[in-house]
Parts: C-alpha cells; sequence; structure tokens
C-alpha cells in the first residue's frame, strides 16, 4: 500500500487495496513498524467514507479490454479504478461525495446481467443504505 505520513505514527492510504478488506483510500490508520521497519497497520483512526468495491469481469476475448470496460462503465460516475492482470480484477475507489446509488445500482446490474461479479471490500454506512 501506498501512504502519506500525516505524523509520527498515523498515514493516509494513499491508493486503491486490492485485497485489505475494511479499508479504502483516504483512511488514517496508525501504524508500528516491524523490526526490518516495515509499517504494520495497527488500527483504524479515521474512516475517509470512501468505498472500496473488486470487480471479476466476465466474458469472452481479451481480459484487459474487459477490465477496460468496468473501469470505463464507472468513470462518468466519477469512480476511479486500477486493473491487476494477474488475476483479472479491477478495484474500484468510490469517493464518498460520488453519487452512491448509481454506482452502486451500476454494480448490482453489471452482476445480475453476467458481466461481473464483485466483492465489497470496504463500504460506507451510505453505500448500505442506497438501493
Amino acid at each position: 500500500m501506498w501512504a502519506i505520513t500525516r505524523d509520527e505514527d498515523l498515514v493516509e492510504l494513499d491508493n486503491i487495496p486490492f485485497f485489505v478488506q475494511g479499508f479504502s483510500a483516504g483512511d488514517v490508520v496508525r501504524v508500528v513498524p516491524d523490526d526490518d521497519g516495515l509499517l504494520w497497520v495497527r488500527e483504524a483512526v479515521e474512516y475517509s467514507e470512501n468505498c472500496t468495491i473488486r470487480i471479476v469481469p466476465y466474458g469472452d476475448g481479451d481480459s484487459a479490454q474487459k477490465r477496460q470496460a468496468v473501469l470505463d462503465a464507472f468513470a462518468p460516475l466519477r469512480v476511479e479504478g486500477e486493473g491487476l492482470k494477474r488475476f483479472n480484477l479491477v478495484a474500484l475507489h468510490v469517493p464518498a461525495d460520488a453519487d452512491i446509488r448509481a454506482v452502486k445500482q451500476l454494480v448490482i446490474q453489471g452482476a445480475q446481467s453476467g458481466r461481473w461479479d464483485y466483492e465489497e471490500g470496504c463500504i460506507s454506512e451510505e453505500w448500505r443504505a442506497a438501493d
């Protein structure tokens, strides 16, 4: 994970967590170094209210094009993301001020239509409440 130092033991997560549950870019966490100086998260200090959604695109064809199609589908909603070729995975960063209801509807519609499957890596109360 990339992070921005905020204090001696506080950092702000600065990229989309691909494989970490419960955290999103923008969250502030308390860290502790191990003997090699590698920082480990001890606890969350401040949640950003951003969401992280992971999507695995389905279908025939080039996996890079499928990942890009996912990113393109969410771009009009101000949702950014990154793709990982090795896992055919897209991690989406849903900003707290995005149209959460529209984003969630698109996620669900894509899953229901067979375009992709998804996992809610980190969601806000607003996401939970959205229909």
